[in-house]
């Protein structure tokens, strides 16, 4: 049974720990792949929400005092739990977001780390130049996917032209890339939140990061072909290849 299928069959709940500005959007990508999407920021409820969930999004790409807190709680809950948690781990090279990202990895495991090749650079301790979200740098460096990898003791998903998804010896590679992702903001909330799905129904981390991976970057491909690159039209186009090519899992 397939991956998606197994998303049809079992409609995993994924808690997450959202972005403002992207909340719609990861909801909805999450809901169009057949699962259930579910936002907190209240630490009274992640216990109980936890309990009832299949798997753990962190994103901390709004991230304020308060926040610290209530990932700190949530992750560690998630570890006792046997929950699998995802890390998109916006801007971490900015000072204050990386104190935070710091204090969770002494203190939580992660399953899976997605970011651009600047934030994944971070994790490695290297340098790649980047502007606020945004990697400047377009070489695909598998390499520091790989030092992150075994750094953190996660999967790696490593996004960019050509997508690196590394357990630090084993690499898988995704070259279906859309110029589009890159002017939508959110997408790559979206794909965090996606691999978060797939891992919700499968132990094989790495296999279901990799083809969470592929499956988005290939509805990116159609949905840029359908809407001839107009970006304002490519969300609603990407869904609806997204809700499609799912329900076809069934």
């Amino acid at each position: 049974m397939s991956i998606l299928t197994q998303i049809q069959k079992v409609k995993p709940l994924v808690l997450n720990l959202a972005n403002q500005v992207t909340t719609q959007r990861v909801a909805d990508v999450i809901s169009f792949l057949g699962a259930s999407p579910l936002m907190t920021k209240e630490i009274q409820e992640i216990e109980s929400l936890l309990t009832i969930a299949d798997a753990l999004v962190v994103n901390i790409g709004t991230i304020s005092e308060a926040d610290g807190p209530i990932f700190l709680k949530a992750c560690q809950l998630a570890n006792q739990m046997n929950k699998p948690i995802v890390l998109d781990p916006v801007a971490v090279n900015v000072p204050y977001r990386a104190s935070v990202v710091n204090q969770l990895l002494n203190a939580v495991s992660f399953d899976i780390i997605r970011g651009n090749a600047a934030e994944i650079a971070w994790f490695a301790d290297k340098k790649v130049v980047s502007k606020g979200i945004d990697a400047l740098e377009l070489t695909v460096s598998p390499e520091n996917a790989k030092i992150a990898a075994k750094r953190t003791g996660a999967i790696i998903v490593q996004t960019g032209k050509t997508d690196v998804v590394t357990d630090g010896n084993k690499v898988l590679f995704v070259s279906t890339d859309s110029p589009l992702f890159k002017v939508n903001v959110g997408c790559g909330d979206m794909l965090s939140a996606t691999i978060g799905t797939f891992v919700a129904v499968s132990d094989n981390l790495i296999q279901s990061a990799y083809e969470a991976t592929k499956f988005f970057g290939e509805a990116g491909v159609r949905a840029t072909e359908d809407v001839q690159n107009l970006p304002g039209m490519f969300i609603n186009a990407f869904l609806d290849e997204i809700y499609q090519k799912a329900r076809e899992a069934k």
